[in-house]
């Protein structure tokens, strides 16, 4: 077994955590990518306060989308013990990495990430949530360059923390002979 990988012994475990995996990763590339454009066109905006404003907050939803589509992906391949979908987001979000560093070898990446980055994460998530479910009009956030700077910082932050978790990030199947190769080939 390699030092960052998840090993399986069940070859349908193996092929929908390969499956899940894959899964992941095209729709954390498509939503990265739509994510990074609207970041470009939210930036050449900055001088049009009503374009700016409207970037800025479909930026707060696009950046929690990028996230919670994350953390699906890796309970797919992962789950943290007793897992709900409908688990608040803090829990889900530690509870998630916490599992995935523990299995792949990677523990310091994320707390490094909590120590010195989580709080702006938690920051632009109540945010977002304000603007989601809002109860007055100041809960339509008001976009400033300072906010717009942090909501990128967070996308890069996050980002890079993935991609440092996603090094050497493997999957293998434990054979135990030759014919359970071919066997599991045909199915």
């Amino acid at each position: 077994m390699k030092e960052h990988s998840k090993e399986f012994n069940d070859i349908a475990e193996f092929k929908k955590a390969s499956f899940s995996f894959r899964e992941y990763q095209k729709r954390h590339n498509i939503i990265r990518k739509d994510f990074e454009l609207l970041l470009k066109i939210t930036e050449e905006n900055i001088n049009d306060s009503e374009k700016f404003n409207t970037l800025y907050r479909a930026s707060l939803k696009g950046i929690l989308s990028l996230i919670e589509s994350g953390i699906f992906g890796l309970n797919e391949i992962d789950k943290y013990k007793d897992y709900k979908d409908n688990d608040c987001f803090q829990d889900k979000f530690k509870k998630t990495f916490k599992q995935i560093c523990k299995t792949w070898g990677k523990d310091e990446i994320f707390k490094k990430y909590l120590d010195s980055k989580y709080g702006n994460l938690k920051k632009i998530k109540g945010k977002r949530d304000k603007l989601i479910h809002p109860k007055n009009s100041k809960d339509i956030i008001i976009a400033t360059k300072v906010e717009f700077d942090i909501l990128k910082n967070v996308f890069y932050d996050y980002t890079s923390m993935i991609h440092s978790l996603m090094d050497n990030f493997f999957i293998e199947m434990e054979f135990k002979d030759t014919n359970e190769i071919i066997d599991s080939f045909k199915k």
